[in-house]
């Protein structure tokens, strides 16, 4: 008895898959009449004709080959430049550095009328012991020596200790008031001066004064170092003597002078004029 075949392998035998395929579309869309003269399956056949298209797919193929490298595309355009940034904070300053050690003395310069020399040299009748400079004069040579150091309370110095500097002072007014007026130290002391050193003629007791200042008003002295004598010449009126700071503090003398305030007696007319003159001497404290 002959073997009859399956109905769908009768029919994929002589189309193969993707014959079979296009059968079963072609199959549906007669089937579908008007549906597919309109130009569109239904939602149905749509199934159908894709439950048929997976069955009977093939396996899908190898991968092909990579195609070639695409051409490079142009350079894009350069960004805004962006804002300036904040300033960073300042640094911590450095440590000072440490003082450099001391140069060897230079040597003597040269004068623009000689030849400048240390030590002793004697030339003719001049003899220079520290140094100084030699010269020609119409055709004969001379010496000019280096003066000796100055004093130490020249310009920029103190006054020495004990040694004494002068002035003179002179304040008037109305009477019945104070009157101030202002004495200075050319020469400047190392320090001030306290009240207890502060001496003035007529107040202080005559041994005391004398202990500590000496002459009189044309020649006033300081006896002893960092003293204070104020002495007095002619008054009218002058009833005490003050001596006041530069800040016009009471009972003390300042490095660079002092204020000599006058009290003025009223009497019975106080409006007539007062005044009292007199020298003063500082020593060197």
């Amino acid at each position: 008895m002959k073997r009859l075949r399956h109905p769908v392998r009768a029919i994929r035998e002589p189309f193969g898959t993707a014959g079979l395929v296009v059968a079963c579309v072609a199959l549906i869309a007669a089937l579908g009449g008007t549906a597919l003269a309109a130009g569109a399956l239904t939602g149905k056949q749509k199934k159908e004709v894709e439950k048929i298209a997976k069955k009977f797919a093939g396996k899908p193929g190898a991968a092909g080959a990579t195609g070639p490298a695409g051409p490079t595309g142009a350079a894009g355009t350069a960004g805004d430049k962006g804002d300036k940034g904040e300033p960073g904070e300042k640094g911590k300053p450095g440590e000072n550095g440490k003082p450099g050690e001391k140069g060897d003395e230079g040597s003597p310069g040269e004068s623009p009328i000689g030849t400048s020399f240390t030590g002793e040299k004697t030339v003719g009748s001049v003899t220079c012991k520290e140094g100084g400079v030699e010269y020609e004069s119409g055709g004969e040579s001379s010496l000019v020596c280096n003066g000796k150091e100055g004093s130490p309370w020249t310009a920029g110095g103190t006054l020495p200790t004990g040694k004494n500097e002068k002035g003179t002072w002179y304040a008037e007014g109305r009477g019945g008031v104070d009157v101030r007026t202002a004495i200075s130290f050319p020469i400047p002391l190392s320090e001030p001066i306290e009240s207890s050193h502060i001496h003035i003629f007529g107040q202080d007791e005559g041994p005391v004064f004398l202990q500590f200042c000496g002459g009189n008003f044309e020649n006033p002295i300081a006896k002893q170092p960092g003293v204070l004598c104020i002495f007095t010449g002619l008054t009218e009126k002058a009833e005490e003597i003050v001596v006041l700071s530069n800040e016009l503090l009471p009972g003390e003398a300042g490095k660079t002078g002092a204020v000599i305030q006058v009290k003025l007696g009223s009497e019975a007319n106080p409006g007539l004029l007062g005044y009292a003159s007199g020298t003063f001497a500082v020593s060197g404290n």
